[in-house]
């Protein structure tokens, strides 16, 4: 069998039982590969930072696939565990086919949108502390505390000196009319 009669197959197959899961795992495999390669690629950051990032990226995207695949399939599982009262059998079954599909579709937008960033924020620190434990460097000026205190406290406003009523505060318009005279549209 030659490569276009396994490729017509395969298309054949994904279109007669579409399943939500296959596209995102797809979208996942492929910025799981290219977003790393394309951070090594960058020519502008540390190697140390390329490293870091692109293998922070790869394991999103490696927790990402398996994670679509289980909340899908478990979500269209628990739809096929549903019953319609009052619907003939044939029907109910098309039903719950339609019901398992779109169950399946809630399953990986839950994944997307709750499982994976929790499982990422779990997991992939302690990872990278055993592959890196180094992180880049950030490049921020560090702040002399010293110098930041000398600057609060510098030229503090006495509170008490507003409140004094023998030198009122007078005001910036010296009580004329505030408008400058321009009109409005031009005219």
């Amino acid at each position: 069998m030659n490569f276009t009669n396994r490729l017509g197959k395969i298309c054949d197959a994904l279109g007669t039982n579409p399943k939500a899961t296959y596209p995102v795992m797809l979208i996942a495999l492929v910025k799981g590969i290219c977003r790393p390669t394309f951070t090594m690629m960058d020519k502008t950051e540390k190697p140390e930072t390329k490293k870091y990032t692109a293998l922070r990226e790869g394991l999103t995207e490696f927790i990402a696939i398996p994670t679509y695949l289980v909340c899908g399939e478990v979500a269209a599982r628990i739809a096929k565990k549903l019953k319609f009262k009052n619907v003939p059998p044939d029907v109910n079954t098309s039903l719950v086919k339609r019901a398992s599909k779109n169950m399946m579709f809630i399953g990986v937008c839950t994944a997307a949108l709750f499982i994976i960033p929790a499982l990422c924020s779990v997991a992939i620190k302690p990872i990278m502390d055993k592959f890196m434990p180094q992180k880049p460097k950030n490049n921020k000026p560090q702040i002399d505390t010293n110098m930041a205190n000398k600057i609060t406290t510098l030229n503090k406003p006495d509170i008490n000196s507003f409140a004094d009523k023998s030198n009122p505060i007078k005001p910036i318009y010296n009580n004329r009319n505030i408008y400058s005279g321009m009109k409005v549209g031009g005219v």
